[in-house]
């Protein structure tokens, strides 16, 4: 898997999602005793937040397929002692053997293209997720309009930190076809080479 090389130094070459990564956190919009997914959360950048957040009484999964970046967010948990935190090595879909069905609050997909394009995974999400739940998620893509000129370049530059560039265009596309996601807004950033977007699970 390519994002083992990428492990050890992934948190000093991404700087610039930090602040995507602060606006996704908000666009949760996170109670004490809430349920949140960390889906496909890399180093676990996120799960200090999300924990002290939802508090003791609450509960953050996290999930996570590279064993070589899920061991960084091991070992960020056992740093900050995060007791309310559970750690999943594998596939999204695993997470049907963690919860009952509309169980949780909200989902985090931060950078997460390859995961936003399994039909599969999204299934998987959309059936934990109770009415109302948050999704919030970020990522890069492609530019569109003049600068458009330039996504030679932006594949080339993405191309560690994917498999694929499908729907690279709008990467949120299969998950927000479906109608059992309402309320969803995508909003550019960085000049269009990124984007925020976030929606409610539907009732």
């Amino acid at each position: 898997m390519q994002y083992r090389a990428l492990a050890a130094k992934y948190d000093t070459v991404t700087p610039r999602i930090e602040a995507l990564r602060d606006e996704a956190h908000r666009l949760l919009r996170l109670s004490v005793g809430d349920t949140v997914i960390d889906a496909g959360c890399g180093t676990g950048k996120s799960l200090q937040f999300l924990s002290a957040t939802v508090g003791a009484s609450g509960r953050v999964v996290a999930i996570e397929p590279c064993r070589e970046m899920i061991e960084i967010a091991r070992e960020r948990v056992r740093l900050a002692k995060l007791d309310n935190v559970t750690l999943i090595e594998g596939d999204v879909c695993a997470l049907r053997e963690q919860f009952a069905l509309a169980t949780v609050n909200a989902v985090l997909l931060m950078f997460t293209h390859d995961l936003l394009q399994s039909r599969a995974s999204i299934a998987t999400l959309l059936a934990l997720a109770k009415p109302g739940a948050r999704f919030a998620l970020a990522g890069g893509k492609l530019f569109s309009g003049p600068l458009s000129l330039l996504n030679p370049w932006v594949e080339w530059r993405q191309k560690p930190y994917c498999t694929t560039f499908e729907n690279y265009d709008a990467p949120w596309r299969k998950l927000f076809a479906t109608d059992a996601l309402a309320h969803t807004q995508v909003h550019p950033r960085y000049m269009g080479i990124a984007y925020i977007a976030h929606g409610e699970r539907a009732p």
